[in-house]
């Protein structure tokens, strides 16, 4: 039976969303493709239709990744949204969900041994980050870039290292990182 383009569509979707969820959940080498496929309800067979490569998968998990990572911030570019995005970011919650969270700290150590292709996938999604909380912020073009990149940058190191930590160490550095911010506005 042949099927049409639209449920083909359907399908590269749900392969998408699974591998972006399951990447950050597992990291790219403890998600198989049989993984990826079997969480997606389909066929590992099904897979070579869609793409050629689990790298090509990757690379397309990669930029769903930060799209639903960075929804809130590329919808309302307030301060306002801003503090709810970091308060997000540095919550229990993210931390003990990473299939949902940040892809830069769920897979930067990965993405910093894998392919060319896979780096600039992932370098454009840093990009995409760092341009959104600019635009929350003041000043000139260039401050603001500079202070976006500072801060995500202690985002995603707090969250690393909160995730790596037993719980005391967790909860002490992602206080820190909320009070700190708190400080700083």
């Amino acid at each position: 039976m042949r099927v049409s383009r639209e449920e083909k569509d359907k399908s590269h979707a749900r392969i998408i969303a699974s591998a972006s969820r399951l990447f950050r959940e597992r990291g790219l080498g403890g998600a198989s493709v049989g993984d990826v496929m079997l969480h997606a309800g389909l066929t590992h067979g099904g897979f070579y239709k869609h793409f050629e490569t689990k790298d090509g998968l990757a690379e397309s998990a990669m930029a769903a990744a930060f799209s639903d990572f960075l929804h809130l911030l590329e919808t309302d570019n307030s301060h306002e949204a801003f503090v709810t995005f970091r308060a997000l970011y540095l919550s229990d919650g993210h931390k003990a969900n990473p299939g949902i969270g940040c892809p830069v700290a769920a897979l930067g150590q990965e993405v910093a041994r894998g392919a060319d292709a896979l780096k600039a996938s992932f370098g454009a999604g840093v990009n995409r980050v760092v341009s959104a909380i600019a635009q929350s912020m003041k000043g000139s073009a260039s401050a603001r870039r500079t202070a976006a990149i500072r801060e995500f940058s202690m985002l995603v190191g707090a969250m690393v290292i909160a995730r790596a930590s037993d719980d005391a160490t967790a909860k002490e550095v992602l206080a820190a990182c909320r009070e700190g911010a708190r400080d700083a506005h």
